[in-house]
């Protein structure tokens, strides 16, 4: 359960990269955030045993994003930062994809000290998800719901590395 929730909004254009972070005063807490876009999808969350937290998501579409900052343990003042960040590299991959079928795709990097970021799109350029922890690896699972062509970009915000891009039929 938890000691501490609150909610934070903060109205975002579509498009860009943006990075929230959640900077406590103390390091004996362990905050959390969840990013939800617009219409209350979540679209990023770091969950880890930090005492910080911090998300990195592109807003796909323009308005009111919602960031909501709990705590397992503990509770102190914090500082919560929204900003844009530079993307270092992105690569683009399509895939022709059955519908009604659950995918998982994962990007994971052959060196350390990257941060890779993971983006989805359905064949009518609907973003379905997107993994954008701050893990090195990114992963995501989806139903496609259309047949076609689904697009996915792979970002880096930290570090260059090649990586083994995945994608694995995990139900029929």
């Amino acid at each position: 359960m938890n000691e501490f929730f609150q909610t934070y909004t903060c109205e975002l254009s579509q498009g860009k990269t943006w990075r929230v972070s959640v900077v406590p005063e103390r390091d004996d807490v362990d905050f959390d955030l969840i990013v939800e876009d617009p219409v209350g999808n979540i679209i990023a969350q770091d969950n880890s045993n930090n005492a910080d937290a911090y998300c990195t998501f592109t807003s796909f579409v323009d308005g009111i994003y919602l960031f909501i900052v709990t705590s397992v343990k503990g509770n102190c003042k914090f500082a919560i930062d929204v900003n844009p960040v530079k993307i270092i590299f992105s690569r683009n991959y399509y895939c022709h994809l059955d519908n009604d079928v659950v995918w998982k795709v994962v990007v994971i990097p052959t060196a350390k000290n990257v941060d890779f970021n993971l983006y989805v799109e359905d064949p009518n350029g609907q973003a379905i998800i997107q993994d954008s922890s701050p893990e090195p690896s990114a992963t995501c699972i989806f139903t496609s719901n259309i047949k076609g062509n689904y697009y996915f970009r792979v970002e880096s915000l930290k570090g260059m590395s090649d990586f083994d891009f995945k994608i694995e039929k995990l139900i029929k």
